[in-house]
């Protein structure tokens, strides 16, 4: 237990000494203030105001959840796997005295911390933000809703990073790696719009479930079928990639 502490301290530790990994940290906190600042000026010169303070926050959440935080886990995933063994840094890492399953393990571990990172920044900045808006109506409310959306928006992510993981086994590039990530998720998220019947079985479609928490016609048991889909989603691909990262030769 204690090597896979530790090890989950290691990969945290050189996650975050990654430029990419400072620059989406920073820029988590800054777009939800430039967002907030343009469209409170936006809104006080047309004397319109259709985003409270309230409201902001999750309108923070949908784009993160939709564009930013996608791409940082195809990214750090593919850093972590696939980058790590065209540097031949994972060679160094597997001989330490630590079994492959807790480095693999620790991996996932450590970027599930930062898309929580990730999202502590969005979320700490955009209700921060909602000060610069002239209509503050709502606010306490709005500010547990914002506290339920969050909490509730890691877990597809979690799962999304399972893919990942498992997709960066069949590469030894990188940047291959994110380009596949890239494509795979824009061209699922495109036939889900087109064709809606794929959206009951993609993951995808369910990276904005936090919307669901927020709505008082959707019943429980349809958050907890989704919830099981997800964990099912999660098992299978973080069991399937850990297969072909036991079998892997570095």
């Amino acid at each position: 237990m204690y090597s896979l502490v530790a090890n989950v301290v290691n990969e945290t530790e050189k996650q975050f000494w990654k430029k990419k990994t400072v620059f989406f940290l920073i820029l988590s906190a800054l777009i939800p203030l430039v967002g907030a600042l343009l469209i409170a000026s936006f809104q006080s010169k047309l004397g319109i105001a259709s985003i409270t303070a309230a409201d902001y926050p999750i309108l923070v959440l949908g784009l993160f959840t939709s564009f930013i935080l996608p791409l940082f886990v195809f990214m750090a995933a593919a850093d972590s796997f696939a980058g790590e063994a065209s540097s031949n840094t994972l060679k160094i890492v597997l001989l330490r005295p630590i079994s492959r399953f807790k480095i693999y393990a620790s991996k996932h571990i450590s970027l599930g911390i930062y898309t929580m990172l990730y999202l502590i920044a969005a979320g700490i900045s955009s209700i921060l933000s909602g000060l610069f808006f002239s209509v503050k109506a709502g606010m306490p409310q709005g500010i547990l809703d914002a506290l339920l959306a969050y909490i509730v928006a890691v877990i597809p992510f979690i799962a999304l990073t399972c893919i990942a993981v498992l997709i960066a086994q069949f590469t030894r590039s990188g940047s291959g790696a994110l380009i596949i990530c890239i494509i795979l998720y824009m061209g699922i998220k495109a036939a889900s719009f087109f064709l809606p019947q794929v959206s009951l079985y993609s993951l995808t479609s369910y990276t904005d479930w936090h919307v669901l928490w927020l709505s008082s016609s959707v019943a429980l048991g349809k958050l907890i079928s989704i919830f099981m889909f997800i964990a099912a989603c999660s098992i299978l691909c973080f069991t399937a990639g850990f297969y072909f990262f036991d079998k892997k030769e570095v």
